[in-house]
């Protein structure tokens, strides 16, 4: 495949944009109702096509879903594809909307920073790799977490900005 410059956090992002629903919804469950299996299998189909990563990573994108569920699911909408014609063409926008904004460079706008590879990088030599980190990152880790993890999209405020909030009142 030619060097792409999609992510997958880019295809999730349109296909949440598309439907309407969030990036927790489309991964929290592995059964959960038929239209959001299909999100997420197309988030899956959608990477395969204007990404480089393979069924393993988007899996461990996928809030580590085993690569055989991907597999799976690519060939759910490539079955869906062929029997739906209104589906093959919103499936085609989509991807067709993703390859344009790579080919137009507006990609490097909307691209975030990878937070798998961050974390990896960090676990590999944590002593010289934790003091490089740049914010970019880190608030991409932290959103990846609180997608997966948290229980609400609101933020935590931490003890310094109640403090400095209170100190500017004052």
């Amino acid at each position: 495949m030619s060097d792409r410059h999609v992510s997958f956090d880019m295809v999730v992002h349109a296909v949440c944009a598309v439907s309407g629903r969030s990036r927790l919804e489309i991964f929290h469950d592995d059964k959960g109702p038929v239209e959001l299996q299909q999100l997420r299998q197309l988030c899956w189909w959608l990477a395969r096509k204007v990404t480089p990563l393979s069924f393993p990573v988007i899996g461990q994108l996928s809030r580590g879903r085993h690569h055989a569920s991907v597999i799976h699911g690519v060939d759910k909408i490539e079955e869906l594809r062929r029997v739906s014609p209104q589906f093959r063409q919103q499936t085609d926008a989509i991807m067709g909307t993703l390859l344009a904004l790579e080919r137009a460079g507006i990609h490097r706008l909307a691209e975030s920073a990878d937070p798998l590879a961050t974390a990896r990088r960090i676990m590999a030599a944590p002593e010289r790799e934790a003091t490089r980190v740049p914010v970019a990152d880190i608030v991409a880790m932290s959103r990846l977490i609180v997608e997966l993890l948290g229980e609400d999209d609101s933020p935590t405020p931490s003890p310094l900005s109640s403090q400095m909030e209170q100190s500017d009142a004052a």
